[in-house]
């Protein structure tokens, strides 16, 4: 039975349970990479099965990361036309699917070493919309996926918190006040936001075109890699070489941390973390004033904003004087 028969009988039946799972597994990865038409057939069973197996979420899963991510050139960089194309799938039918769709934004964000803004942004707004449209309380699970939205690796922030993240996350507490959250939304907001304005961003992945370049200079058998390795070794090496030696690995590696390349990979990224760590103290006026007014915009302060004063008074102490009357007036 091919993928189309595959489909149409399972959204049928309204159900995709482990066998369906595996005759899918056949035919999506048969042939070892994922096709467009592929994705758009598994969006159609997610979609048109009510009755789901924990197998298909996560075979949904693994596929579509797989396509969107280790499939495209650079591998592991989001494209903004990729990034379009999944919030418009998405979107489409106007329905959260909470343990596929949803999911799916928060890996490829997890996975990816670069994404547009916009899909992280999409990725909180569903999260939002969720606690919303269901019962306007915010549970440990939301909070777990929250928490794994702002620190991706691939998000506006990385392992800090963006701006437009830390007002992502005033707007859903402002939604929600008074509501039974779960205890850990206090704990994950007042650090989170606290994040965005002592924390940097430290090392952020190369733009796509330089990955682009990257990887084709190790492709580049006649004027890459292999012809830099002719010059330092007076020959170039057989694949039999490549392969079957080890000291020739060694050597290949020796010689590889010694180029100007692969010492600026790493010494930018130290760079970029000592700088990160050296800047993530003091609340400048800039960031104070953001605080000040975001905090005090609905004219009200809930227990949430306290304890975000209060931490930032122990975290931060150097802070800028415009957060000084506030800190005074709500840390104690």
């Amino acid at each position: 039975m091919g993928l189309k028969a595959l489909c149409e009988d399972i959204v049928a039946k309204g159900e995709v349970g482990p066998e369906d799972v595996l005759a899918l597994r056949r035919e999506v990865f048969g042939e070892i990479t994922v096709t467009q038409n592929e994705v758009e057939a598994l969006f159609v069973i997610d979609e048109g099965a009510q009755r789901q197996s924990k197998e298909w979420r996560e075979f949904f899963l693994e596929a579509l990361t797989d396509w969107l991510v280790r499939q495209q050139e650079p591998v592991d960089y989001v494209t903004e036309a990729q990034a379009d194309w999944l919030i418009a799938r998405i979107m489409a039918d106007r329905r959260l699917r909470d343990g596929t769709e949803n999911e799916l934004v928060v890996r490829v964000l997890e996975l990816a070493d670069a994404a547009p803004a916009s899909l992280a942004a999409f990725g909180l707004s569903l999260v939002t919309r969720a606690v919303v449209e269901n019962d306007g309380i915010i549970s440990a699970d939301e909070v777990a996926r929250l928490r794994r939205l702002v620190f991706a690796p691939s998000g506006p922030g990385r392992l800090a918190v963006s701006r437009e993240e830390a007002e992502a996350l005033f707007d859903l507490n402002d939604a929600t006040r008074g509501a039974a959250n779960d205890p850990s939304w206090t704990d994950f907001f007042m650090r989170a936001v606290a994040n965005a304005v002592t924390a940097s961003a430290g090392w952020v992945a190369p733009g796509r075109e330089e990955a682009l370049r990257r990887e084709r200079w190790l492709a580049d058998l006649d004027d890459g890699v292999f012809r830099e390795m002719e010059e330092r070794f007076g020959q170039r090496p057989s694949p039999n070489e490549i392969v079957g030696s080890a000291a020739y690995a060694a050597r290949v590696m020796a010689w590889g941390l010694q180029q100007p390349r692969a010492e600026h990979v790493f010494s930018d990224r130290l760079a970029e973390t000592r700088r990160a760590a050296a800047t993530s103290a003091p609340v400048d006026q800039g960031e104070a004033r953001w605080l000040v007014d975001r905090i005090g915009r609905d004219g009200d302060f809930d227990d949430n904003e306290r304890a975000l004063i209060a931490f930032l008074k122990e975290i931060a102490p150097t802070t800028d004087d415009a957060l000084r009357p506030l800190i005074d007036r709500l840390a104690d």
